[in-house]
């Protein structure tokens, strides 16, 4: 997962980085490190997002996006 999907998924869940932070067991400022591309998602974390809003969703967000 890259950064730009992280966010749009964020994004379209109407919620803040501390937020997502909190539900993903991570910190506020890693979650801005990952949006802004110093930091990659990592496969927990992506594990983590995929448990929380779901594999079909995070496949939408991707073709919504134009990502392979």
């Amino acid at each position: 997962m890259n950064s730009r999907l992280f966010r749009f998924i964020r994004q379209s869940k109407g919620l803040t980085q501390k937020r997502l932070g909190e539900m993903l067991g991570i910190s506020e400022p890693m979650v801005c490190m990952i949006e802004k591309e110093k930091k990659n998602v990592s496969d927990k974390v992506n594990k983590k997002l995929r448990e929380l809003f779901g594999d079909e969703y995070v496949e939408k967000c991707r073709k919504f996006l134009g990502e392979n």
